[in-house]
């Protein structure tokens, strides 16, 4: 009996731990089932509220207001609305008004949001020239809140405008009548929760997001064409131009650089053969051998309107060809060492060029210098598109750039080991370097950090050159040492090719500026071998 006791008492415990069991499982469950609901909810409010912007933005107003009723959600709150319409009509007294509805921190966004609006009202007075008010508003509205004393010298200074136009001009503001309304409330929003107003054009700016992702996410990504909303974007390795299509096979000696003309019709070669060779890629074949150089040509650089290419190299000396006849049209003697680099400005009349010799210098066509910088011993140099910045390496292992306007140093970066090359991406906001301990950096040039390192070519003894390439730039491509061409994802840093053909160190690579599915490398096995995907 006590044994049978003992069995009911430990079934009675276990189905008491059953039932609390049960009941903590239950609970848990329920709780979980409303965090659920909520957050269903609030997406489907969300969402609900972005379809309502989205149809009032594409002008379905009506259908924005029927999703609005049957929904139980509308876009924005009576008050928001009337702050929205007051800021948009100009009436500054209610919109100040509402300010308590915005949900503001008390502390500092007040402060601001007040100071932005009483400058639009400040500055709408003096366009419609009422002077005195726009007096009483600078000396009792905008003084008093004690903020930005900089800009309000500035507002004040404003009231010696002859009429609005000149008003417009200093202020850089386009007026009542202009879009200067639509900014302010723009600017405004930055400071208000996005779940009391809801940022313009939110939907279409996810959509925009969304449709980045998946074009930074696919690895082979090298297409124009739309990227649809109704399926998962991927290119397959088809896109890529994977594959040597022609060699070009006329120098004797290594090929040490390789540059498409700004047009892509053309390709120019640099050799250690004291020559330089202008190809075709419209016949495939050489269309002139620049050869007036006493020692080896180690680069060139094209004129923005592809008429006229410079040489340089280990003669000291820089070369300037006609690309029509191939002919040399004068020989500037400056340096004192081999010439490493050289690159135009945008306008085509003038070029940079740097040495070993510590000095680099800006040229005009008569082969005058202009101005000297000296100091560094420069191993690659690149100009930006407006010809307002240098960037350059030097033996140093460092990155300088320089203010070309100036003509002041801006700023110097240093790496850890030696540099040999730099290229600069189409907007002129990153720079790739090539590093002697096989690693290729990516620079942010405004923010002077390293974004990304990609890894795996093999570099130690030789100047390897990179670049960037395919549609939208999303290739990093390098050369390197073991006979190999090597590919990268750009935003991941993944490897994702590695490619054969030459027979010695691969030198440097270009992408062609107007094919993204084309581009050329240079070796040591005295060719050059195009990749070309045909459509």
């Amino acid at each position: 009996m006590r044994i049978n006791q003992n069995e009911n008492g430990v079934g009675g415990s276990t189905n008491g731990v059953s039932l609390n069991s049960n009941g903590d499982s239950q609970n848990a469950t329920n709780g979980q089932a409303l965090t659920s609901n909520r957050i269903q909810r609030a997406r489907r409010q969300e969402l609900v509220r972005l379809m309502v912007q989205a149809m009032q933005d594409m002008g379905y107003s009506q259908s924005a207001v029927t999703l609005e009723k049957e929904s139980g959600f509308p876009l924005e709150s009576a008050a928001v609305a009337k702050f929205r319409d007051g800021v948009l009509k100009g009436d500054w007294t209610l919109v100040e008004s509402l300010f308590p509805t915005l949900e503001l921190d008390q502390n500092k966004d007040v402060v601001v949001v007040r100071f932005l609006i009483r400058q639009q009202k400040y500055l709408e007075l003096l366009e419609t020239r009422h002077i005195k008010k726009a007096l009483i508003v600078l000396r009792n509205e905008l003084a008093p809140l004690d903020f930005n004393s900089e800009r309000l010298h500035s507002l004040s200074s404003f009231m010696m405008c002859s009429n609005a136009e000149d008003l417009r001009r200093r202020a850089e503001w386009d007026g009542a009548k202009g879009t200067s309304r639509q900014k302010l409330l723009a600017e405004i929003q930055k400071y208000i929760s996005p779940s009391i107003m809801v940022p313009e054009h939110r939907l279409e700016t996810l959509l925009e997001q969304a449709t980045t992702l998946q074009r930074i996410s696919c690895l082979y990504h090298n297409s124009s064409e739309y990227i649809s909303l109704y399926s998962n974007h991927v290119c397959d390795r088809s896109q890529f131009p994977s594959v040597t299509t022609h060699i070009f096979r006329h120098h004797s000696d290594e090929v040490w650089y390789v540059a498409f003309s700004n047009n892509g019709k053309f390709l120019a070669s640099a050799s250690r053969d004291k020559t330089a060779i202008i190809w075709s890629l419209e016949t495939w074949d050489k269309v002139h051998v620049l050869s007036d150089h006493t020692d080896c040509v180690s680069f060139l650089s094209w004129s923005p309107d592809d008429t006229k290419i410079i040489t340089c190299g280990q003669d000291n000396v820089l070369k300037l060809w006609s690309v029509e006849s191939g002919s040399c049209l004068s020989t500037m003697k400056k340096h004192e060492e081999p010439v490493t680099a050289c690159a135009w400005l945008p306008d085509g009349k003038w070029f940079i060029s740097g040495s070993q010799d510590k000095n680099t210098y800006l040229w005009n066509l008569d082969g005058t210098t202009i101005h000297k910088w000296p100091g560094a011993r420069i191993a690659d140099l690149a100009i930006n598109k407006e010809g307002t910045r240098m960037v350059a390496i030097c033996h140093d292992n460092k990155i300088h750039i320089y203010d070309l306007i100036t003509k002041k140093e801006e700023a110097t970066m240093e790496e850890n080991a030696k540099l040999t090359s730099i290229c600069l991406s189409s907007d002129c906001k990153y720079a790739l370097v090539n590093l002697s301990t096989k690693e290729i950096h990516l620079w942010d040039i405004d923010e002077r950090r390293i974004v990304r390192k990609y890894l795996g070519q093999k570099q130690g003894k030789f100047v390897i050159r990179s670049c960037f390439g395919g549609i939208d730039q999303g290739f990093i491509v390098s050369g390197s040492e073991d006979s190999k061409i090597y590919v990268w994802h750009r935003e991941h840093a993944d490897l994702i090719e590695t490619l054969s053909g030459h027979k010695g160190a691969v030198n440097s690579v270009n992408w062609s500026p107007v094919n993204p599915y084309m581009f050329a490398s240079a070796g040591d096995d005295n060719t050059i071998r195009m990749l070309v995907l045909f459509n």
